[in-house]
């Protein structure tokens, strides 16, 4: 009796003893899932932070384009109505000078790092995944329009500017935009001769379609890095960021 009692607790312990072991494992099992899916959520969080800057820049520059692009055709519209005989010095040269403005719109930062790294998949949401990959292509089409453009501003209206004194003074302020900064003064007789030029006309005829091209593309590309934002801000909320 006293034998069998002694070889059930003996098999009673090795029991035990198999249990603790095997709980032991699957802690350990726990522990590194824990940790790996700890470490993920904390990579995806730093991804999500990254593309949350890279896109708030990159919304206020197509919007800023976009704005540019409208006010560049509203100008244009003046010049080649009736009204631009009542335009002063100002008033021409800042049209002129949006008849020849280039887009640029550069891309770079977290999303091509985080494409060329191929962790794209350590972002969870699938909607946004598949917008990422698809943003380099609201760029180049982008970028296309803006190439063609750039094209016809610097073969045929800047050579026309030229032609006729434009532009005639620069500013002094070597940051501005503006590639004259005028003082109040009258109107050179060569711009109005600019203005009344049929292939002039024609051509910012030309040039304000481009605007209208580019403005919506700047519009749409807006409005597509809206939504963009709107769910990386949502993740970043779910993960306590």
């Amino acid at each position: 009796m006293a034998a069998n009692h002694a070889t059930r607790e003996k098999i009673n312990w090795l029991l035990l003893e198999s249990v603790l072991i095997v709980a032991s494992i699957l802690l350990a099992f726990w522990i590194d899932a824990w940790w790996d899916g700890r470490k993920d959520a904390l990579e995806e969080k730093e991804i999500l932070v990254g593309l949350e800057v890279e896109f708030t820049d990159l919304r206020e520059r197509l919007d800023r384009w976009a704005n540019m692009n409208r006010t560049g055709v509203k100008l244009i519209d003046r010049l080649l109505s009736e009204s631009v005989k009542e335009m002063d010095l100002p008033e021409l040269e800042f049209a002129f000078t949006h008849t020849i403005v280039a887009n640029v719109l550069d891309q770079g930062g977290a999303l091509d790092a985080l494409l060329a790294s191929g962790r794209l998949e350590r972002i969870t949401d699938r909607d946004l995944r598949a917008r990422l990959v698809k943003w380099p292509d609201w760029l180049e089409d982008i970028h296309t329009n803006d190439l063609s453009a750039r094209e016809v501003t610097i073969h045929v209206i800047a050579p026309f500017l030229a032609k006729y004194g434009f532009p005639g003074r620069t500013c002094d302020d070597e940051g501005s935009f503006f590639l004259a900064c005028p003082a109040p003064g009258p109107v050179p007789p060569a711009y109005r001769e600019l203005v009344e030029d049929p292939e002039f006309r024609a051509t910012l005829i030309m040039r304000r379609a481009w605007l209208n091209v580019m403005a919506n593309d700047h519009e749409m590309a807006r409005e597509e890095a809206d939504k963009i934002l709107e769910i990386l801000r949502s993740s970043l909320l779910q993960e306590g960021g």
